[in-house]
């Protein structure tokens, strides 16, 4: 609910700080007092539109501050959770949320949370959860025939339904996506099967591996520069054939030289020298062997640099068709393979695509059914709570209904179900039925939203509830009405109303008086406002019922209304 409203150079307001009650508070004052003022501080805060015609004369900024005390459970903290303004260990079972916002003169708005800076769309997001205000000819939601599927819905208890209906809507609308795109890349493969089955068959032929292109790169490298290669390893091998078919010859005499030294007499470095021959010899001869096979096998490259050329240069362009790299040809090919069957089994494919969209279709269309019905059921009861709370609020001859229609055209289905909800009435016996702002006065569409509300306050998540002069153009026992079923509202919500009706003001819990003075000091006119004491009140309630001159019979008058209020 709203605790407090700190408002601070906003129009006429200079400073003010108002604290607010459970159950049902009353703002009355005098016409032009400024009671609008503090709805329009209170739309302020909570992200209305505005402009620096709103800061006092002569002040450089404006600031509003709205403060909470929210459940866990509500709404708005849900919000204030995703959005990392609040964090899960520091909830407890009730919950300080601080709104605070400053117009500058530069017309520059600076919105917190908490403290924590946040966008004008996110405040109005948290706003729409916390606080529904009603004018007299502007009752939103009640009015916009797209809300009321969602007022039945809270209603009769049927989110988790409307869920399951929206889960089944998306699986379906999934389904179809798949079926027409699959119903597309058929339509668009058939038109080029044959240019598909050639590029299939080009590409089975050469048979590419991953990392070939790179494998054919570098032995076209090495043919390239075959000549040159060839050329130094038989200048290699040449070197080695002074000797003859013996190269090592040479080695073997330096050996046979060092080993007719007695064996008493050579030394440890004379062993090692004859080891090391003994090695190099047989080194030079296994190089000398591989160089003469070398040779021996050489062949002519140029047709095989001719052939690796041809498959390099071929796996490249058909990469830049396919707008892929040489490396990736082999899947892509495995992909084309795929495509050409599905063509082969379109029908099938196709078939099975349909089946599935129709099958998740028809889930849809139950689950939308069960909760059509459901709604049908929960729609009567509506409609006859509403009812019985008309004739209390002197409209004995009016009427209430909740239309519900089915849709038939699947274009029409939604998330939200088959049904198109409408809220609708008459002021007179046997009168036809219509949308209730097209058949209501003001007054009237003022007590219809009453009803409805009072019956559907138990499942309402808005934490508190604002009526503007929703007591215009009745009076009387009809007033009375009114404020008892104000009274009977504010049992479940936190009800704030601006009324110019005695009846309405007797049932207040709390009572704040609005007025406007001229300041001399300061040159202007502010306005101010006041928490009613108890006698306080009952002298507010006389003034409204003879006006400025309060005479005994507006006060005995005044206290009767008073104690009224109180066994209702």
């Amino acid at each position: 609910m709203l605790t407090n409203l700190i408002i601070k150079n906003f129009i006429l307001i200079e400073n003010l700080t108002l604290s607010f009650g459970h159950k049902l508070s009353v703002l009355t004052g005098e016409t032009g007092a400024g009671k609008s003022i503090l709805l329009d501080a209170l739309s302020f805060v909570l992200g209305a539109r505005s402009d620096t015609s709103l800061i006092s004369k002569d002040k450089d900024s404006t600031s509003v501050c709205a403060t909470f005390d929210l459940p866990i459970k509500h709404p708005a903290i849900n919000k204030l959770l995703e959005n990392e303004i609040l964090k899960k260990e520091d909830l407890t079972t009730s919950n300080e949320i601080i709104i605070r916002r400053v117009l500058n003169k530069d017309g520059k708005n600076k919105i917190f949370i908490n403290d924590i800076p946040v966008s004008l769309s996110m405040v109005k997001s948290i706003g729409d959860d916390l606080i529904e205000i009603h004018g007299q000819f502007d009752n939103q939601s009640l009015l916009n025939p797209s809300t009321h599927i969602k007022i039945l819905d809270n209603f009769g208890h049927l989110n988790g339904l409307k869920e399951q209906t929206k889960i089944a809507y998306n699986i379906w609308q999934t389904k179809k996506t798949e079926r027409l795109k699959l119903q597309e890349e058929f339509t668009k493969a058939k038109e080029d099967e044959d240019y598909l089955k050639h590029n299939l068959k080009e590409l089975e032929e050469l048979n590419i591996q991953i990392g070939e292109e790179e494998e054919l790169s570098q032995k076209r490298h090495l043919l390239q520069n075959s000549e040159k290669i060839i050329t130094s390893i038989k200048d290699s091998y040449d070197y080695l054939s002074k000797y003859g078919d013996s190269p090592e010859k040479f080695i073997n005499e330096a050996t046979y030289a060092l080993e007719r030294i007695p064996d008493d007499a050579k030394t440890d470095d004379i062993m090692q020298i004859l080891n090391e021959l003994e090695s190099s010899s047989q080194n030079l001869y296994d190089a000398y062997e591989r160089l003469s096979q070398i040779l021996s096998n050489q062949t002519d490259d140029t047709n095989t640099l001719d052939a690796t050329e041809e498959r390099l240069f071929t796996i490249r362009e058909l990469a830049r068709k396919h707008k892929t790299t040489p490396d990736e040809l082999p899947n892509f090919t495995k992909q084309l393979k795929q495509i050409v069957e599905n063509i082969n089994n379109s029908d099938t494919l196709l078939k099975n695509k349909i089946d599935e969209e129709e099958l998740a279709k028809k889930s849809y269309i139950e689950i939308a059914t069960t909760l059509s019905n459901e709604r049908k059921k929960q729609g009567a009861i509506l409609s006859q709570k509403v009812m019985e709370e008309l004739p209390p609020l002197k409209l004995e001859k009016a009427s209430f209904e909740v239309v519900i229609t089915t849709k038939i055209d699947e274009k029409d289905f939604s998330p939200t179900g088959i049904n198109d909800i409408s809220f609708m009435g008459s002021t007179n016996f046997g009168a036809t039925k219509n949308y209730l702002h097209k058949i209501a006065s003001g007054g009237e569409l003022a007590r219809f939203t009453l009803a409805i509300k009072v019956v559907i306050s138990d499942e309402n998540s808005i934490s508190t509830m604002v009526f503007d002069e929703v007591d215009t153009g009745i009076s009387g026992a009809t007033a009375s009405a009114v404020g008892e079923r104000l009274a009977k509202l504010s049992q479940n919500i936190q009800t704030l109303v601006i009324t110019h009706s005695p009846q309405v003001a007797s049932f207040a819990n709390h009572h704040f008086k609005v007025e406007k003075h001229y300041d001399e000091e300061q040159n202007k006119t502010l306005t101010s406002v006041e928490q009613l004491t108890e006698q306080q009140k009952i002298e507010e309630i006389a003034r409204i019922i003879s006006g400025d001159l309060i005479t005994s019979e507006a006060i005995e008058a005044a206290k009767q209304l008073y104690i009224s209020s109180k066994k209702a």
